[in-house]
């Protein structure tokens, strides 16, 4: 399997290339005054509104800065069975893609429970990377939300 490796602070993070729809440079988003989650803003993405979610903050607690090489992943959400919908992730450091096995990844062991989108480890380049579970990121109410197709709903 492909991982795109994305790297903001000091660690290293695998998300599955499957996932992931494009992967756009920075580019200024619709704040949304308020909002839950580390919702970064609303990228205009071909006409359509795509909520994106912060995560450089949702790792590090530091938001990202406007560099080089933060990019915004797009990525589909399962929503239901048989729907996805376009989620955008802010992430500095998205530097690179590594081949990984599915034996590769090893149990962490220690992912606190409002982290369950953290998943398993693997070495790569001499340092364990994490893999994130992009279907796990959400939580149900807020990929509920999302069905609605308006991201207006995130806004408390």
């Amino acid at each position: 399997m492909l991982f795109l490796l994305v790297r903001p602070g000091s660690d290293t993070y695998a998300i599955e290339t499957g996932a992931v729809r494009r992967i756009l440079p920075f580019a200024r988003l619709k704040n949304l005054p308020s909002s839950l989650l580390a919702i970064a803003g609303v990228l205009n993405f071909h006409g359509r509104a795509v909520p994106v979610l912060d995560l450089t903050l949702l790792l590090t607690g530091t938001a990202s800065r406007e560099r080089l090489g933060t990019r915004i992943i797009l990525a589909d959400i399962a929503l239901g069975s048989s729907s996805a919908r376009p989620l955008g992730l802010l992430a500095e450091g998205a530097h690179s893609v590594a081949r990984f096995a599915a034996e590769d990844f090893q149990p962490a062991g220690a992912n606190p429970r409002d982290r369950a989108w953290l998943g398993p480890v693997a070495e790569h380049a001499g340092q364990l990377v994490q893999r994130i579970e992009i279907a796990r990121l959400l939580p149900a109410d807020v990929l509920d939300a999302l069905t609605n197709d308006s991201a207006v709903a995130l806004v408390p």
